[in-house]
């Protein structure tokens, strides 16, 4: 039940569609990401995803017999802005894809698409939404754990609708496969949204000054709002 979505499982027009969907994603990606990252933020993304890259080669039980891992883009997108987190989570999937057998090459976009871009987006904008209603610590707290609950369980369900419609390579029928995801996924992105809420709480009592760097976002979806620390903590 991975996102991670091996050679053979997906017809090669899905392959097409969704590599051509993350190339345009790629592009607007490094082009702000070349404007917004600072010597600052460098060293915390090449961290994040070494760390994350470490985090999803370890996995851990859940229901019926399968294992699951964190796949980190919602504090990547929070920490750095989501197109950092895409750049990140594509290094981190092209590395497992080429080195590991984790993935595959004719479905890398699909990969990439479902955990480097509805993973880390998705997360981003329901944490950015809830801390404008929200404007103070719980707000960020609440926003990271149910933006990774939702973009974890969105990435499943791409994958899902991605194996069903490949009618040439995959045995069974969209509403299965995405069924079976979404059962699936909906108690990993638990597992998700608490270890995200997490991090960012630690982040928040000693290093809040991480959470407010410029984010590689769009434009157009703006940055988290800025949380002070509390008065006379670090």
């Amino acid at each position: 039940m991975s996102t991670h979505i091996p050679d053979g499982f997906l017809d090669l027009q899905i392959c097409a569609i969704t590599y051509l969907i993350v190339l345009v994603f790629w592009i607007f990606a490094f082009r702000r990401a070349r404007q917004v990252l600072s010597e600052k933020q460098i060293p915390l993304m090449g961290t994040l995803t070494a760390m994350f890259f470490a985090a999803q080669m370890m996995n851990y039980p859940i229901i019926g017999g399968t294992t699951a891992h964190l796949l980190g883009g919602p504090i990547l997108a929070i920490t750095l802005g989501p197109y950092a987190g895409l750049i990140s989570m594509t290094i981190i999937l092209l590395i497992q894809a080429l080195f590991f057998g984790d993935g595959g090459i004719t479905t890398f976009g699909a990969n990439v698409w479902n955990m480097g871009v509805i993973g880390v987006f998705i997360p981003y904008i329901i944490c950015l939404i809830i801390m404008k209603i929200l404007r103070d610590r719980k707000g960020i707290l609440i926003g990271a754990f149910i933006g990774a609950f939702v973009g974890d369980l969105l990435a499943a369900v791409f994958a899902g609708l991605e194996l069903g419609l490949s009618t040439l390579t995959f045995p069974y029928s969209v509403s299965i496969a995405v069924t079976a995801m979404a059962i699936h996924h909906s108690f990993i992105g638990i597992g998700e949204g608490i270890v995200t809420a997490i991090i960012i709480s630690v982040l928040l009592k000693t290093r809040p000054d991480l959470l407010q760097l410029p984010k590689v976002s769009p434009v157009w979806i703006g940055e988290l709002p800025i949380i002070l620390p509390k008065s006379g903590g670090p």
